[in-house]
């Protein structure tokens, strides 16, 4: 049965991730175009983040006490669909944009746990892990490389509208839980998960890992700002932004790829490639600094490529070292502590930006932080088993 929710999860993951790429696209352009400021990004930012500062903790929660974990999916999906109809209508109106913007946003973390937790209780193997959570990135990454240029031609010619297509795929996604909303979501109580309650997590490592991520988030933060500041004064830039992001999709495909290969014959381990994508999305900060249009691309396929090693072998991490019936709760406690500075770092550099300092001197700040970050992470983590 858990083989059959994976599959199914892997199915409505794809529907919603074209949805999402409209998402992505639609609401920050529709925004952009409205007001015509890229601090006004920065406030779309701060309210896409906000709930993944605010619920996170409590979703989590509520997701590992529920057992019929695949209801809370479907109430997520339906719910979805029924803002991204709602924010078409309401668009001009910036305050309700931002409002639903939020509830779409704490949507998907209710979503996302589920997924989270569904793999976790498939097996504790660390290849294992990496190979599922491998595949689904190998899935949604597919579906992007179509999914963002869609996207961005989509919102040039119907602008917000393009919403109502994203609320028809989490309908769909959603209609494809109704079998399955009974079934129980749980770890069989093996020898090995019984082990697995005995890890204790040492103070210094989750100061270590917390500080690491804060400082990494921050600096990355960034990397959405200087995109937007590139494009902006660029007619279409929709468009250009949307095939940007299916570069970054290709980064990430060949990634998780190569991932799932190494997955198979036991050579990826879980911490090597966390840490190497964070050095790589790191240098992608640099580059993006270049002030040439061309730069962009290295930069971005870089940004997808490191980015999915980090997250993959991330959730795989946790999946590996966190007792399922506290998963949730855990990744909702950091997941709120390390999103907390992106939308501050979105304002920051958007506000610096637009009082004239030069973007390669922001870029290579940013690098600098970003590298002070993998390497708090690597020394932090030394004790941590590698597989």
């Amino acid at each position: 049965m858990k083989r059959t929710l994976y599959r199914l999860h892997v199915i409505t993951s794809s529907l919603r991730i074209v949805g999402d790429a409209i998402e992505y696209v639609a609401l920050p352009w529709s925004l952009l175009n409205a007001t015509g400021s890229l601090i006004s990004i920065g406030g779309f930012s701060l309210f896409t983040h906000l709930p993944w500062v605010l619920f996170p903790p409590i979703l989590g929660r509520a997701l590992d006490r529920a057992t019929k974990k695949v209801r809370l999916a479907f109430l997520a999906l339906i719910l979805q669909a029924l803002l991204a109809v709602l924010i078409v209508p309401l668009s001009s109106n910036v305050w309700a944009f931002y409002l639903i913007v939020s509830g779409i946003s704490a949507l998907d973390i209710l979503h996302r746990y589920y997924g989270l937790s569904l793999i976790a209780s498939m097996t504790l193997d660390s290849s294992e892990l990496q190979s599922l959570n491998a595949k689904l990135a190998t899935v949604e990454n597919a579906l992007s490389l179509v999914a963002f240029p869609l996207a961005g031609f989509l919102t040039y010619r119907f602008g917000i509208r393009a919403m109502l297509l994203d609320a028809v795929l989490l309908l769909l996604g959603a209609l494809a839980l109704v079998p399955y909303l009974n079934v129980e979501v749980k770890r069989e109580g093996t020898e090995e998960a019984r082990e697995e309650k005995r890890l204790q997590i040492s103070r210094r490592l989750v100061v270590g890992v917390l500080a690491s991520v804060l400082l990494f988030n921050f600096a990355l933060g960034s990397f959405r700002i200087f995109v937007f500041a590139s494009l902006k004064e660029l007619a279409k830039g929709e468009v250009l932004y949307g095939l940007l992001q299916g570069l970054t999709t290709v980064g990430s495909l060949v990634a998780v790829a190569g991932l799932t290969y190494l997955a198979r014959k036991r050579l990826a381990g879980l911490k090597r490639p966390l840490i190497l994508g964070m050095l790589l999305q790191s240098i992608a900060l640099l580059i993006v600094g270049v002030p040439a249009v061309v730069a962009l691309f290295p930069a971005v396929f870089i940004l997808g490529f490191g980015g999915e090693l980090l997250n993959v072998s991330f959730d795989s991490l946790m999946q590996r070292f966190i007792p399922l019936e506290s998963l949730g709760t855990a990744r909702g406690v950091f997941d709120a502590l390390a999103t907390i500075v992106i939308p501050l770092s979105h304002l920051v550099f958007a506000w610096l930006i637009e009082r004239g300092v030069e973007t390669l001197c922001l870029t290579s700040a940013a690098f600098l932080i970003g590298a002070l970050a993998v390497g708090l992470f690597a020394i932090t983590t030394r004790g941590l088993p590698s597989g």
